[in-house]
């Protein structure tokens, strides 16, 4: 199994300068047979599963 940490960030200003600070937001595991799922700190015990998206194939008309 793989794990990937999930990060995110967030722009603030301080003192009338811009910041940027960055978190953990989750993690992604990827287990030995592909299944991906992806875990988010700010909904806990919830698992996302992922899937790669397939290309939208256009319909024809073969009466056009």
């Amino acid at each position: 199994m793989q794990i990937f940490d999930v990060f995110t960030k967030k722009i603030y200003e301080k003192e009338g300068e811009q910041k940027t600070a960055s978190y953990k937001a989750g993690a992604l595991k990827i287990t030995d047979r592909g299944i991906m799922y992806l875990r988010l700190f700010h909904i806990p015990d919830v698992d996302f599963y992922i899937k790669e998206r397939l290309p939208i194939i256009p319909t024809v008309d073969i009466n056009d």
